[in-house]
């Protein structure tokens, strides 16, 4: 088999993977609930306020408050059901996803892609 029939079977795999099944679920989920959006739009709209805030040098009290805001949603979205399954199954997912590229660039370089030799390169530290 060549190289892009291996990428096709390594694509199905990952869309028929336990985590990739349970990504879809909790979007569908947050898609059909109103709070759960709600809630992931009004994180977002904060974390790009504070980002604009930051780089528009506001002052450390509004910026103290936009911080405020952002870490009460946040733990709203971490208390509701629907919003944390989302949001532990992505997490999964991503990890799936970096493995799988991590297992990739070995194959190819044969250096792991975040040695002690690279600590701090990819942006996680050793682990």
């Amino acid at each position: 088999m060549d190289i892009t029939g291996k990428a096709k079977e390594l694509g199905k795999m990952i869309a028929e993977s336990e985590e990739m099944a349970n990504l879809k679920k909790y979007e569908a989920e947050v898609a059909q609930d109103q709070r759960a959006g709600s809630l992931l739009g009004e994180y977002k709209r904060l974390q790009l306020e504070m980002v604009k805030a930051a780089r528009e040098n506001r002052e450390k009290q509004e910026i103290d408050s936009i911080k405020e805001m952002l870490l009460s949603t946040q733990d709203e979205i971490n208390k509701y059901d629907i919003t944390r399954n989302y949001l532990e199954s992505k997490s999964k997912f991503d990890k799936l996803m970096k493995t799988i590229n991590d297992v990739i660039i070995f194959s190819i370089t044969g250096e792991e892609p975040c040695s002690p030799a690279k600590c701090g390169s990819c942006g996680g530290g050793c682990k």
